[in-house]
C-alpha cells in the first residue's frame, strides 16, 4: 500500500469547511485558504485546547527544471499550526538533508510524518519515516521521531535505523503509549532475504527504542493499526497475504505483550481479494474495537464492492458484536474514541455507482450502532483522500487529507493534489467552504416549530433558495442519533414533524442544505 504521487503542483489550496453556532453550543467558525508553493496532504490531525489544531503529514516539492519538467519526488515532513479562526500561523518543514544519499542514489532523500501524537506535558510527538541519514541503499528508511512544542520549536530528535532493510509505514500511523511512549506498526522488508513481515517497534518518552520486533514472520502482510493494552501490551490490525502475487489477503489481529512477543492472532476466513483490518481503539470499558473490510462483489475487479465493519472483542480476542455498515467500491477507515463512550470512523469511501471518492464521517454508539453518516465531497471533479480525523473541544469533528479537485498547473493540468480540511459541527454538518460551490443562504429561512412543545407532531416552515441542490430536515435526539430525514422542496415548505413514536423530551431539528447547517431549532414532545 505503498503511496506513489508523482505529480507537482504551482499551488496548494487548503480548505476548511466551518460550522455557524448553533443556538445551545458555541462553535467556533473557519473560512479561510492558503496558497503555499508546493505539494501538500494531511496524514493526522490533533486539537490541544486552548493551541489550536496541529496538522502533520508530506510535503512534496516535486522540483521542477528550467524547462517546465517535474524532477524525481522530494519529500518532506512537516507541521502546520492554525489557531480556532482558521488561520495558518506557523508551518515547520524538515527533511531533504542527506546530500550523500542524492549523490549515492542519484536521487533526492525521502522523508515524512504519518503520525502526530499530543504528550501529556501538552507537546508533540512528530513520527514517521526517513532517508537523510546514511541511508545504506536506494530503498532504505529508517524510523524518525521529532518531539516538539506548540510554538513548533524542536525539542530532540531521534532514529532508530534497521539494516539492509526497507521500513515501510504507508497507511499505518503510531498510537501513544502510557508513560508517553509511542509505537509504530507498518511492514519491514529484508533485502537479503526478499522476506517482508509484520513489524511493531515501540519508543518510550525520551525517544530512546523500547523494542522493536518482526511479527509472525513466517506471514507475509503489514500494520496498519495498533493500540497498547490495559496489560501494557499491544493489539495490532492489518492483513496476510494469501498470495503476494495477487493481493489476496485476510484481516489480521494480533496480541502481544509488552515487549512484542505474540500471545494470540485471529487470520479472518476471508481471502480472493484485498480484505484487511485498518485500525483498532481500546474503549472506555476496556474492550477493543477494530475496523476492517472484505469484498463482497466482483473479486479481482477494478471497481470491486466492498462491505466496511466494526468488531469489538475482549483482550483475549473473543467477540462481543460485529456491526456491517454499508456498501463501497472503495474505502479506508480510522476510528477514534468520543468521550462520551461513542466512536467516531473517518476515512474514505466511493460511490458503487459513479466511483467519486468522498470523505467519511460517521459516528456509532458503544454499541456499534450508526447515530449518523455523512458524506463530504467536492465540486465534479473533486476526489478526496481523508486520512483521518478528531473530535474537537468545541463538540465538533475535524478531518484531514488531501483533495484531487482545484488546483491547476501547466504543466499536469488539473492531475495535482492539495492539503483538504474540513471543521464540522456536531452532527456532522458544515456551514461554509472555500473555492467550492457554496449553498446560497440569502433567501433560506427556517422557521420556529409549532406548536412547540407537541404532543403528537409539530410544524416547521422554511424558504429553500432555488439554486440549492438538496435541502432536507434532520431530526436528532439529545443523544444525537438521526431519528429522521425529510427532504424537502425549494420555495416555501411547511413541513410536518411526526414525534408520536418518540418519548417525551427535548429533540433538536437541523436544516441540511447541501450538506451545510443551515441553521437549528429544538422542539418539546409531551
Amino acid at each position: 500500500m505503498r503511496r506513489v504521487n508523482s505529480s507537482p503542483m504551482k499551488k496548494i489550496l487548503f480548505i476548511l469547511l466551518a460550522f455557524i453556532p448553533p443556538q445551545s453550543n458555541a462553535q467556533l467558525a473557519f473560512d479561510r485558504y492558503f496558497v503555499f508553493d508546493t505539494y501538500v496532504w494531511g496524514t493526522q490531525i490533533v486539537e490541544i485546547p486552548g493551541q489550536g489544531y496541529f496538522v502533520a503529514g508530506i510535503d512534496d516539492s516535486l522540483i521542477i527544471d528550467n524547462s517546465g519538467i517535474p524532477q524525481a519526488n522530494y519529500r518532506q515532513g512537516y507541521v502546520l499550526k492554525l489557531n480556532y479562526q482558521g488561520d495558518s500561523t506557523k508551518i515547520f518543514r524538515i527533511g531533504n538533508g542527506d546530500t550523500t544519499y542524492t549523490h549515492n542514489f542519484g536521487n533526492n532523500s525521502d522523508d515524512l510524518f504519518n503520525s502526530i501524537v499530543v504528550t501529556d506535558d501538552e507537546n508533540l510527538f512528530l513520527a514517521g519515516e526517513t532517508q537523510s541519514y546514511d541511508a545504506d541503499n536506494f530503498y532504505d528508511y529508517d524510523f524518525w521521531l521529532i518531539k516538539m512544542n506548540t510554538n513548533l520549536d524542536t525539542l530532540w530528535s531521534s532514529r532508530f535505523s534497521i539494516p539492509d532493510s526497507q521500513l515501510v509505514l504507508d497507511y499505518a500511523y503510531c498510537k501513544k503509549t502510557h508513560k508517553d511512549g509511542i509505537v509504530f506498526p507498518g511492514h519491514q522488508d529484508e533485502f537479503s532475504n526478499g522476506i517482508i513481515h509484520h513489524q511493531l517497534t515501540a519508543f518510550d518518552s525520551s525517544g530512546q527504542v523500547k523494542f522493536h520486533k518482526a511479527i509472525l514472520p513466517f506471514l507475509i502482510g503489514e500494520f496498519l493499526g495498533v493500540v497498547e493494552t490495559e496489560d501494557n501490551g499491544f493489539i495490532a490490525v492489518g492483513n496476510s497475504f494469501n498470495d503476494w502475487f495477487n493481493s489476496d489477503c485476510s484481516p489480521l489481529i494480533v496480541k502481544t505483550d509488552s515487549t512484542g512477543n505474540v500471545e494470540w492472532y485471529q487470520i479472518l476466513p476471508y481471502s480472493g481479494d484485498l480484505h484487511f483490518a485498518s485500525d483498532v481503539i481500546k474503549t472506555i470499558n476496556g474492550r477493543y474495537i477494530y475496523a476492517w473490510a472484505n469484498v463482497v462483489d466482483n473479486p479481482g475487479a477494478l471497481h470491486k464492492v466492498w462491505i466496511s465493519h466494526t468488531t469489538k472483542i475482549d483482550i483475549l480476542g473473543n467477540v462481543i458484536w460485529t456491526h456491517d455498515y454499508e456498501y463501497t467500491r472503495d474505502e479506508a477507515q480510522r476510528l477514534k474514541e468520543l468521550p462520551n463512550g461513542n466512536f467516531m470512523i473517518c476515512g474514505w469511501t466511493s460511490d458503487t455507482i459513479d466511483f467519486r471518492r468522498k470523505a467519511l464521517l460517521q459516528v456509532c454508539d458503544s454499541s456499534g450502532n450508526t447515530l449518523w453518516t455523512r458524506k463530504i465531497s467536492g465540486d465534479p471533479i473533486s476526489y478526496i483522500d481523508c486520512e483521518n480525523g478528531t473530535n474537537t473541544s468545541d463538540g465538533g469533528f475535524i478531518l484531514c487529507g488531501q483533495t484531487l479537485c482545484c488546483n491547476y498547473n501547466a504543466v499536469l493540468g488539473y492531475n495535482t493534489g492539495s492539503l483538504w480540511i474540513a471543521k464540522t459541527d456536531s452532527f456532522g454538518l458544515i456551514t461554509s467552504v472555500v473555492n467550492l460551490p457554496k449553498p446560497d443562504f440569502n433567501n433560506t429561512l427556517l422557521g420556529n416549530p409549532f406548536p412547540n412543545p407537541a404532543s403528537q407532531s409539530s410544524t416547521i416552515s422554511t424558504m429553500i433558495s432555488p439554486e440549492i441542490s438538496k435541502a432536507e430536515l434532520l431530526v436528532f435526539d439529545l443523544n444525537g442519533k438521526q431519528l429522521q430525514e425529510i427532504e424537502i422542496e425549494t420555495g416555501y415548505n411547511e413541513t410536518s414533524i411526526n414525534l408520536s413514536a418518540y418519548s417525551n423530551g427535548e429533540y433538536v431539528i437541523a436544516l441540511s442544505i447541501d450538506g451545510f447547517n443551515g441553521g437549528t431549532k429544538k422542539v418539546v414532545k409531551k
